[in-house]
């Protein structure tokens, strides 16, 4: 019985963190997708496929997710339909022990079919959007992504204990993301190429 409740408490303590846990590796995949991004505007050839790199590799987060989630579902049904394992069951060594790579490899692959959708659909919409509205939107990715490297520069500086961190936290935050927002209105062109042979505004609008 002591055993038992010992390992309710653990798999409660584990489930408390998840959401944290969740939260970190959807901020990785994004910090990622900014990174990516750099790299392909960096490169002119490749720099209208920059918003959907980033946007490919960011998918990978919540695609993570989902299948860590199924993944720990089919452990929590396990736990309870075993005879011999109870509890205990979810202190499996390791996933991959649990469900073999079989599991891990057609999970990546799946998420690598979802997020190729998702960035060809989102660079099959924006690239058909009037220069205006692409402009307000690349502004706003745009600086989401500078705000990436904010949150990335902040937890670094509270790491490193830096005095009046907070201070130079918003300092930084603004910074990174007026300037990105800035840089993106100021770019704009850039970020999507030539039209397409087919859009769904007229050359005058796409042009701006």
């Amino acid at each position: 019985m002591h055993r038992v409740v010992d390992g309710s408490q653990a798999v409660r303590k584990n489930f408390s963190m998840l959401p944290l846990l969740f939260a970190m590796i959807v901020f990785l995949f994004m910090l990622v997708g900014a990174v990516t991004f750099l790299v392909f505007v960096a490169l002119p050839p490749f720099r209208r496929f920059a918003l959907s790199a980033a946007l490919w590799c960011a998918t990978w987060g919540p695609c993570t997710i989902a299948l860590m989630t199924l993944a720990g579902l089919a452990l929590v049904a396990d736990a309870f339909i075993s005879t011999n394992g109870g509890a205990q069951s979810l202190h499996s060594p390791t996933l991959l022990t649990t469900f073999g790579w079989a599991y891990l490899g057609a999970g990546v692959l799946l998420t690598v079919a979802v997020a190729t959708v998702v960035a060809w659909l989102h660079q099959f919409i924006v690239h058909r959007f009037t220069f205006m509205l692409f402009r307000v939107y690349a502004t706003l990715i745009v600086a989401g992504i500078g705000s990436v490297f904010g949150w990335s520069l902040s937890w670094w500086m509270i790491s490193r204990g830096f005095a009046h961190v907070w201070v130079w936290s918003v300092l930084g935050m603004a910074i990174l993301v007026g300037g990105f927002g800035a840089a993106a209105y100021s770019g704009a062109r850039s970020l999507r190429g030539e039209a397409p042979s087919s859009v769904w505004v007229s050359q005058e609008e796409f042009t701006g």
